[in-house]
């Protein structure tokens, strides 16, 4: 038997390998003779559960495997081998600056483009230049300043700040007052704003109902903290006033909305490819794409871009800046603080994942799995829940837009429904205890695990199918029982001679009242289609509304107020469906909570569903010409089979000798176009 041994492992190799020679190296000794692997003593661990350490610089992914001698390279291939070998350890010995000077050329390259740009069109380049501007503000204040002044400033000026704050704070004449300014500051604005249509003063009206509703039905009204209420009220108002009355910021909404669209729709490029006709049909009236081929596949898209982002630790830098900002105003913990902001760009499946780490701390008894992280409260957890009830998923932007819902208004309500999710949370159930983790650097995001940005993208897309099929799972089913319920609703009410009755009809009705004082429109028919969308959403899901609301919008049967004011009502998760869902993410991180979960969900849905109405009711009450959105249509120059099939069955019945017709009279005007 030959025998090779491999002086890196010890290992024992025997076979009908070729004859090497290690030239009295000690590599390697190889024979011929059957095939047998032989592992010596000291390496019989190999065969058991532990593994042997190598460095991360040492491993190689076919280490199993002997290899050549260098001494057998000869001739010219042994001067290319020394060159190779040399180049080699030179890349690896100056790899920081290589890594430098590329990132150096392309930062320098990518100026000098910027300044063309700008000399070429100020207009087309502005957005990038703020974006220039921001990232050299971050790289300035994360490697120069706080590294040199982050820590005396902290001690110096924001510490002293914050007490004296905290001090002034606790001075209820003081606290008071200031309340009551910013209370006939908001009342002023809105009286002068609403000075030439009253009407719109009844959402102020529907707002008021709705905090008046969460206080009765409060776990502990007594016991509210109402700074977070009332600064999670103040910047709903805020940002309302920024995105949808401030020519300037809604200008910049308007087109980071308009982005944002083109930017999923490249989507389109992958799905025509794989599905063919079946996303990109032929160019017929009334040949629509297949839903779950076209819109609900930029999930999958989307899903690659936030994992790349959070493999470079963008989005955690992102999520990190706008929790800290909503922490010093509304006062709220460090997890629901940032589980809300999430909700803004991620939805209710996947913000949750952010504090998976610190939802394990949420036991009555304390499991202190890792040293630094402590426990969240009842509170909090219900906080949680309302901002995934309160929000939509960014990646389903496209999908509601394809219905008709104007881009503007989804991305300004997930933006504003993020401070009052957690303001209404905090009414329907206060916090009664103190939480341990309060401060937002506390909170550790780590990057990505993959080992490189193409497998981060490719994890990334796999991982969202899960969604995509739930998503169509759930469509499937809950339009076959909306379907149940309507024919028995109807059965039921032909019984007693009411041939009319369905599904939509009881949830207009039920829903009326809240859809007049969030401010509709004067008009009773539209109120109630957007009450029936309103008991749509919540009994079933949001796509069905919306599906429903672009067909409404398609029929003119609701007007541009009235459809803003659906789009805003819509606008989230909020619905009984997604309660399962909300149980198994957040019971399947925590199963040791399950009974506490399912006790707070229906609680939590209620304040999902007030902050989507408040939403709403904020919007219609700030938003004087409201915009009108149709549903996007194919194109005009389509081919029509209807008017091509009256004009064969025209043919048929008329005779040759009394009519001519021309070809052109067969066909529709762009038949050439299919």
């Amino acid at each position: 038997m030959s025998i090779l041994r491999n002086s890196r492992s010890n290992s024992i190799v025997s076979g009908s390998i070729p004859r090497y020679n290690g030239h009295g190296n000690g590599k390697y000794e190889y024979n011929d003779d059957d095939i047998e692997y032989v592992h010596d003593r000291h390496h019989s661990h190999l065969n058991s559960s532990r593994k042997p350490t190598i460095p991360e610089e040492d491993a190689d992914y076919d280490s199993d495997f002997p290899e050549y001698d260098d001494a057998q390279v000869t001739g010219f291939m042994r001067h290319v081998s020394t060159i190779q070998s040399g180049l080699d350890n030179f890349v690896k010995n100056n790899s920081k600056l290589i890594k430098y000077g590329i990132i150096l050329l392309i930062v320098i390259l990518y100026h000098v483009w910027l300044g063309f740009a700008i000399h070429k069109n100020y207009s087309r380049s502005e957005f990038m230049m703020i974006m220039t501007i921001l990232a050299w503000v971050a790289t300035f204040y994360y490697y120069i300043f706080k590294p040199r002044f982050g820590e005396m400033i902290e001690h110096n000026i924001i510490m002293p700040g914050q007490e004296l704050f905290d001090t002034l704070w606790k001075i209820l004449i003081i606290k008071m007052g200031f309340y009551i300014i910013l209370f006939l500051a908001i009342a002023a604005f809105i009286i002068i704003d609403t000075w030439h249509d009253r009407t719109r003063l009844i959402g102020v009206g529907g707002m008021a109902f709705f905090i008046f509703f969460m206080f009765v039905f409060s776990k502990s009204p007594s016991q509210i903290n109402w700074r977070p209420v009332i600064w999670g009220f103040f910047l709903q108002f805020v940002l309302g006033l920024l995105v949808l009355r401030w020519d300037w910021g809604r200008d910049k909404f308007e087109r980071a909305s308009h982005y944002i669209v083109v930017f999923l729709d490249y989507t389109n490029n992958g799905t025509e490819f794989v599905y063919g006709f079946l996303s990109a049909p032929p160019n017929i009236c009334g040949m629509d794409p297949v839903f779950a081929f076209s819109s609900i596949q930029v999930v999958i898209y989307f899903g690659s871009i936030v994992a790349l982002l959070y493999y470079y630790g963008i989005m955690q830098v992102i999520l990190k800046w706008m929790a800290w900002f909503m922490q010093i105003t509304l006062g709220t913990t460090a997890t629901e603080s940032l589980n809300a902001c999430a909700c803004i760009f991620l939805g209710q499946s996947e913000a949750p994942l952010l504090i998976k780490p610190y939802l394990d701390k949420m036991t009555a008894t304390p499991l202190l799995i890792k040293p630094y992280l402590d426990k969240m409260t009842a509170s909090e957890i219900h906080a949680v829940m309302t901002s995934g009830f309160s929000c939509i998923a960014g990646s389903l932007f496209a999908a509601y837009i394809s219905f008709g819902a104007c881009p503007i208004y989804l991305l300004s309500s997930t933006v504003m429904s993020a401070p009052g999710s957690l303001a209404c949370s905090k009414i329907l159930f206060p916090e009664t205890k103190k939480s341990k983790l309060t401060k937002i650097e506390d909170l550790e995001l780590p990057k990505g695990e993959e080992s490189n940005a193409l497998e981060c993208i490719s994890n990334g897309a796999v991982m969202a199918i899960d969604l995509v099929m739930a998503i169509v799972a759930n469509l499937i089913v809950f339009l076959a029982l909306l379907a149940f319920i309507d024919n028995i609703i109807h059965y039921t009410g032909s019984m007693i001679g009411y041939n009319d009755w369905d599904f939509e009809l009881i949830m207009g009705y039920l829903f009326y009242p809240l859809a007049y004082i969030m401010g509709v429109t004067s008009s009773s028919a539209e109120t109630k289609k957007v009450a029936q969308l309103m008991g749509t959403k919540t009994v079933l899901n949001e796509f069905i509304a919306y599906q429903k609301l672009g067909k409404m919008v398609a029929a003119k049967e609701l007007s541009a107020r009235a459809q803003m004011i659906a789009t805003y009502a819509l606008c989230g998760f909020s619905n009984f469906s997604s309660i399962g869902i909300q149980l198994g993410v957040l019971g399947g991180m925590v199963p040791q909570k399950k009974p506490l979960l399912s006790k707070i969900a229906l609680r939590a849905l209620m304040a999902g569903c007030i902050s989507c109405f408040m939403t709403a009711s904020l919007a219609g009450i700030l938003v004087e010409t409201p915009l009108k959105c149709d549903q996007p249509q194919s194109s005009s120059h389509c081919f029509n089979v209807t008017l091509y099939e009256e004009i064969l069955e025209n043919l048929t019945s008329t005779t040759y000798s009394t009519t001519t017709f021309s070809t052109t009279t067969l066909l529709p005007k762009f038949h050439n176009e299919l």
